[in-house]
This record gives C-alpha cells, sequence and structure tokens, in this order.
C-alpha cells in the first residue's frame, strides 16, 4: 500500500479529513485557536454534559467506589455501581434488565457478536449508523439491506423469507445521526409481529428526548450514553437470557477494561436528571421547531427533521466547502460531512439546550448570503 499516494488522493478529491484540537467548551460556545464559535456540532442536545454537579457529592462517591479498577468486568472490573445504574436504567426504560458498555459503538459489536453462527439473517435500513453496519460485517451474519425508511420494501423482502427456517432481525436506528430522520416505530413494530421477527433499535440520537412515548415493543435497544445523557458509555437493553449471552461470549465486553469509576457517576448523574426532568426536552423541541420554519423559507425543496438533529445536502463538495468555510469566517461551527459518512456533501447541524432563535437566525442569516442552490 503506498501510502502517500492515498493519502495525495484524499486530498485531491476532497475527502482528507484532519482532528481539530478543541480547547474548551462554555454553553453554546466552543473555543478553537483562541477563537469562539456557536457550537453546531455538539450531540449534548440537552446540555447535561455541562451540567453542575456537587464536589462534594462527587468526592464521595469515588472515595466509596474507587478511582478506577483497571481490570475488564469479567476479572475484577464489575464494580457494585454497575449493578445499581443497570437495575435502575432497566426499571426506567421498562427492560427486564440491561448491559453497560463502554460505548455505543461496543454496545453494538457486543449485541451482533452474540448473533454470530446462529441461524439468523438481519434486514437492516441502508442508512444504519457505521456501528450496525460494522457489526454485521465483523461477525459474518447474512443481512438484507432495506432502502432508507421504505416499509413497504421492508415488508416484501420479510415476504420472501416468511417460510424460511431462520431468525428474522430488524435492524435501524431509532434518529439516524446524519440526517435526523425518525423511524415509524409503529409500523416497524407491526412488521415485527406480522413476520415473528426480533426488532433491535439503536435509540442512541433518541434516548432521553422523549421523540417516542417508550420503547415498550422493542425486543433489543442499544444506545449511546454520550449524546442527551450527557455522560460516556453505551448500554444494551434486552432481557436477562441475552445479558447472560452478551457477558459469556461478547468480545468487547469481556476483553475490554471497565469504565473509570467517574464516569459511572456522570452515567447516574445523567439518569436521574433524565428520569425527573422535562425542561429541557420541551426547549430543545421548541428550538427544533423554530429552526424547521427558517429551514422551510430558505430550501423548500430540502428535507428537514424534526429531530435536533438537522442537515443541508449539496451535489458538489466545492458549493458544501465553501459555505462551510464561511460560516467559520463568522464563527459558527458545524459539521462538514462527506463519503463514505454520506453519499452527498452534506453540512450537519445540531441544536442543542444552550442554543436560542438569535443563533439559529445568524446561521440562516450567513447561509443565505452564500447559498446558490442547486
Amino acid at each position: 500500500m503506498n501510502i502517500q499516494r492515498h493519502l495525495k488522493n484524499l486530498h485531491q478529491s476532497g475527502m482528507y479529513r484532519e482532528l481539530k484540537a478543541i480547547e474548551s467548551v462554555c454553553g453554546k460556545f466552543i473555543f478553537i485557536d483562541g477563537q469562539r464559535y456557536i457550537n453546531f456540532t455538539s450531540n449534548d442536545y440537552l446540555g447535561l454534559g455541562q451540567l453542575a454537579f456537587n464536589v462534594k457529592d462527587f468526592e464521595q462517591f469515588m472515595k466509596k467506589y474507587s478511582l478506577n479498577l483497571s481490570s475488564s468486568r469479567l476479572v475484577s472490573g464489575n464494580s457494585i455501581i454497575y449493578d445499581h445504574l443497570e437495575a435502575e436504567i432497566s426499571s426506567w426504560l421498562h427492560f427486564e434488565n440491561c448491559l453497560i458498555s463502554n460505548s455505543g459503538y461496543d454496545a453494538n459489536l457486543t449485541i451482533f457478536n452474540i448473533l454470530k453462527d446462529e441461524n439468523v439473517l438481519i434486514f437492516s435500513d441502508e442508512k444504519n449508523h457505521a456501528s450496525i453496519i460494522d457489526g454485521i460485517k465483523l461477525n459474518g451474519l447474512r443481512k438484507v439491506i432495506y432502502n432508507h425508511l421504505d416499509y413497504d420494501h421492508l415488508e416484501s423482502m420479510l415476504g420472501m423469507y416468511a417460510a424460511k427456517d431462520v431468525q428474522k432481525i430488524i435492524v435501524s436506528d431509532s434518529v439516524f445521526s446524519t440526517n435526523g430522520h425518525i423511524i415509524d416505530m409503529d409500523r416497524l413494530v407491526a412488521l415485527k409481529n406480522k413476520y415473528d421477527a426480533t426488532l433491535l433499535i439503536d435509540a442512541s440520537h433518541s434516548l432521553g428526548l422523549n421523540i417516542f412515548k417508550d420503547y415498550q415493543d422493542v425486543d433489543v435497544l442499544t444506545a449511546s450514553l454520550s449524546k442527551a445523557w450527557g455522560a460516556h458509555g453505551g448500554v444494551v437493553l434486552c432481557n436477562s437470557d441475552v445479558k447472560e449471552l452478551m457477558v459469556n461470549q461478547g468480545r468487547p465486553v469481556i476483553y475490554s477494561s471497565s469504565l473509570p469509576i467517574y464516569n459511572l457517576f456522570f452515567i447516574k448523574k445523567g439518569l436521574h436528571y433524565l428520569s425527573n426532568n422535562y425542561e429541557r426536552q420541551a426547549n430543545i423541541a421548541y428550538l427544533s421547531n423554530y429552526f424547521n420554519e427558517c429551514f422551510k423559507k430558505l430550501l423548500p425543496n430540502q428535507l428537514y427533521s424534526v429531530s435536533p438533529i438537522k442537515h443541508i445536502t449539496f451535489d458538489h463538495l466545492d458549493v458544501a466547502e465553501e459555505i462551510y468555510h464561511k460560516l467559520l469566517d463568522n464563527n459558527i461551527f458545524l459539521s462538514y460531512l462527506r463519503y463514505p459518512t454520506v453519499q452527498k456533501p452534506t453540512l450537519r447541524i445540531s441544536l442543542s439546550y444552550f442554543h436560542d432563535e438569535e443563533d439559529v437566525d445568524k446561521l440562516f442569516t450567513i447561509i443565505n448570503q452564500y447559498y446558490r442552490g442547486e
């Protein structure tokens, strides 16, 4: 492999990426190279990642449960606080049991790992998250890809295998991370029941936002805890048998050190806020609606989302890149997505509790100055 040539090709095609050194965040602002930007990139939708906490409580928690157990959960890293948290999370979301993992990515790798060598067939939305795609691929699972949010297409595929001796598993993000599209949960549940399938939902970008009434008819729910939860880690909600199998055969859990104890403190803090407070969810829902009204005026031919994730697509890289840099010049920082993350160049905007109408107005004022339409 010629690494230098590969890097040169990435530069020439406009696909080259590089890490940005982030100095700090404070409310809606992010600081990069001494400059302050309005931050439209964070997945901390409710601002819980910046929620103040009692230092004394933190110190007592760390003193009680240690600083770091420095081992995998199956050896000596399974702090008793894991057991407490998993019981609380399961009770809150009305699942029989759950397993906390080191990330949402690990959560998906783990659940697919226990399906390895089983007689299963995965029906997966074509725009599912990379961790779902990798979980299916790395474990050599048979799959059928259905068109994005096209449930008629999904049903036709399920129908083809209705009489086959195979366990059908429908897999989908709940809210898609690049475009903010939201699934039709009722339709997926109906298809699950009609074709005797298992329904696995990745709720990373919906958990805690009250986008869905509940997840009662979902068989397995995975999620990251670094979005609306405001912490770090992942979780798989399931029945006790599935959890037991993950503990015994889930390689990402078996062969990874447990989370540092301070992460468990913030998972607990986020859980207690989400299960007892709803003001921030209402705030982000209002701002999302305001954003959509502005969006429809400027971009009437593009699809909008009722989730906090917004996106603008472009046919050409140079147009997307020009607007991205113009926004940076005006101290607005958002995500610039390219292939293979997305098929078309995309500017992704994440709304949070910290934003207000003026921030949205400023964003659209600048976009309007340079957007020529495509």
